[in-house]
């Protein structure tokens, strides 16, 4: 059975979300999602985001509900893609985001704008993420925020060693992480 999906605050509070139905699809927790929410605080108003690896548009829903300007969700799976169009229909917030199918290295290469807060989840047994994290600096703004989850198999201080991204923060929930990169 899937563990439901909701947003916990803003306009679209209480809204439940779709899950794609996808092997290994994980969703944020939620008390790792609400934590993460009250570490960015104002960052979120007005925001530009981008969600990597969106599978239902969990996290970049949760900004727009949470005053985000504009979001941009990223996968290259056509269930994920269809799942986050009517969850965004759902919560109303179709008017300010665009859903692209895309393989996310190729989508960092032409993104199509910087963004302030940028959000990668993608599933925790892909550790490849070299490439992924060497052009994240590209796409963010002066004083954006990289939010990374992973599992405790993946070592984000080595993967930023070649590029300005520093680790500005990590928590742990149970066998999650989230790990917050800035400029």
């Amino acid at each position: 059975m899937k563990k439901e999906i909701r947003v916990t605050t803003g306009i679209a509070k209480n809204k439940r979300l779709k899950s794609p139905d996808i092997e290994d699809f994980r969703a944020v927790q939620e008390i790792a999602k609400s934590s993460l929410f009250s570490i960015l605080g104002g960052k979120i108003n007005n925001a530009t985001c981008l969600d990597l690896y969106a599978g239902s548009g969990n996290l970049g829903i949760e900004a727009l509900s949470r005053g985000a300007d504009w979001c941009d969700f990223v996968d290259s799976n056509p269930k994920s893609t269809q799942v986050i169009e009517e969850n965004l229909v759902n919560c109303g917030f179709i008017e300010r985001a665009e859903v692209i199918r895309k393989d996310v290295l190729k989508f960092l290469v032409n993104a199509p704008r910087n963004y302030d807060v940028v959000f990668i989840d993608p599933f925790y047994k892909d550790t490849t993420h070299k490439y992924l994290v060497s052009n994240l600096e590209n796409i963010l703004n002066k004083d954006g925020i990289v939010v990374f989850f992973h599992g405790d198999n993946l070592n984000l201080k080595n993967l930023t060693i070649s590029t300005n991204l520093k680790v500005a923060d990590e928590r742990k929930f149970g066998k999650s992480y989230f790990t917050l990169l800035t400029l």
